[in-house]
């Protein structure tokens, strides 16, 4: 006989509730997308209730129905979306983790942890999640947002396409190198520029070093074209002392934007930056490395939830892809993109949109219908390429972006706009080089 005074039923019945019996401002609402194995779906869900809360595989006698009912997952919707493939809607509470000091990084490694190893469950993705108020207030958000980003760039009043540039090659070439193809560049009139993940501080270009001489140049710009150019360098670091560190020597040698790389360094280093005070720059958040947990579309972590945390934990501008380059896109994830970026989320101000990845001036347009104009669009290749100089290449983007909020064709506005025109000549128009061959 068991010597416990609950029985095993009586804790399943807690797991159920209607959505409309929870507290809105204390639960924390996750939606997954679960395929089953050969179990009864009502089960799963409820082992995937218990694993992300307060349960375990087997009865123990100090979880009682009463702490169940307070502190556990909560079942709130299972819906058949297809054969074997359910969504799972869970209500998790929110007073189980601490959103100043667990934060996002408690949270995650809860209810998108060990439920993706249930033995029940054949393939799982967390497709949203909903805060309460309650819990979001609690983050930064973007220090400066879209209105910020214009306001530096000198692009309040003619809203084109804000226009950067990577530094490209990625890596191997030095300080002196960079600093040179940054005046080039920034010449050409861009906005923005910004160095490439794989850089941080290698002996052949060590990070005080270059943004030393980066700098110079982009002074040099100034004084001569009256510009001001941002540029974004990569901290991206294991050790987050080390990575504000680096954050108040970029500040201490005149750098006005920071980089860091999420995947690797999580939304707690984002966090870090954006609640420190005394730093006070703009934060460019890179996205590489989310198709390791994003791409497949019934596995994982959604793209679109990713970016949705990075605003939350104060990105600036962050990476969505690009509608016509060189990596896996769909117009419908772009668009549900920019929607978690720009649409009003309680006191967040809005991330700026980012693409990248086989950007160049004869596909901006086509970029532009599908994001918008509230977007930074960032072209290595395709302005560090261009068949004249990297100085025509800024130009080029430029005057793209230019035809496009005036509502002028770019093979019309290129007859009177020789960098545009070499670069509609050299790389067309629409789609970015497509590999070829054997």
């Amino acid at each position: 006989m068991s010597e416990f005074k609950f029985s095993e039923e009586q804790l399943r019945n807690v797991l159920w509730k209607d959505i409309g019996a929870l507290d809105p401002d204390k639960y924390i609402i996750a939606t997954y997308l679960a395929e089953i194995g050969p179990y009864p779906p009502k089960r799963v869900a409820e082992e995937m209730a218990i694993e992300n809360s307060t349960g375990t595989w087997t009865l123990v006698r100090y979880e009682t129905p009463e702490v169940r009912d307070k502190y556990g997952a909560k079942i709130v919707e299972l819906i058949n979306a297809k054969e074997n493939v359910y969504v799972v809607q869970l209500g998790i509470n929110g007073e189980n983790y601490d959103p100043e000091t667990g934060g996002l990084a408690n949270l995650l490694a809860d209810i998108a942890g060990n439920a993706y190893d249930l033995m029940y469950v054949n393939k799982l993705k967390l497709i949203d999640l909903h805060l309460p108020k309650s819990w979001a207030s609690a983050f930064p958000g973007p220090k400066f947002g879209i209105e910020g980003i214009r306001e530096l760039t000198g692009t309040k009043d003619f809203r084109r396409p804000i226009i950067g540039a990577i530094m490209k090659p990625n890596i191997g070439i030095d300080a002196n190198v960079m600093a040179k193809m940054a005046y080039e560049i920034a010449s050409g009139g861009v906005d923005f520029l910004k160095d490439d993940e794989a850089l941080v501080n290698p002996k052949y270009c060590p990070l005080e070093e270059r943004v030393v001489k980066i700098m110079e140049a982009l002074d040099k710009v100034k004084e001569e074209t009256g510009k001001k150019v941002l540029y974004a360098f990569n901290i991206t670091m294991d050790r987050q002392d080390k990575m504000v560190e680096a954050a108040e020597m970029v500040k201490a040698h005149g750098g006005n934007h920071l980089m860091v790389c999420w995947a690797y360094m999580g939304y707690g280093g984002i966090r870090r930056l954006a609640e420190d005070p005394s730093i006070n720059l703009p934060i460019h958040v890179h996205r590489c490395g989310h198709g390791a947990v994003s791409r497949m579309p019934d596995h994982g972590i959604d793209s679109v939830l990713i970016s949705k945390l990075g605003r939350i934990s104060g990105a600036d501008e962050m990476h969505l892809g690009a509608i016509e380059g060189k990596f896996h896109y769909s117009i419908a994830e772009a668009v549900r993109h920019v929607s978690v970026f720009r649409d009003p989320l309680y006191h967040f101000k809005p991330t700026l949109p980012t693409l990248s990845a086989g950007n160049h001036p004869g596909n901006v347009a086509t970029s532009c219908e599908v994001v918008g104009n509230e977007v930074l669009l960032l072209a290595g290749g395709g302005i560090i390429g261009h068949p004249i100089s990297p100085t025509a290449g800024g130009r080029a983007m430029v005057q793209a972006a230019e035809a496009y909020i005036k509502g002028i064709p770019v093979q019309e506005y290129a007859k009177t706009h020789k960098e545009l025109d070499a670069a509609i000549k050299y790389w067309g128009v629409g789609v970015s080089k497509r590999i070829t061959g054997t």
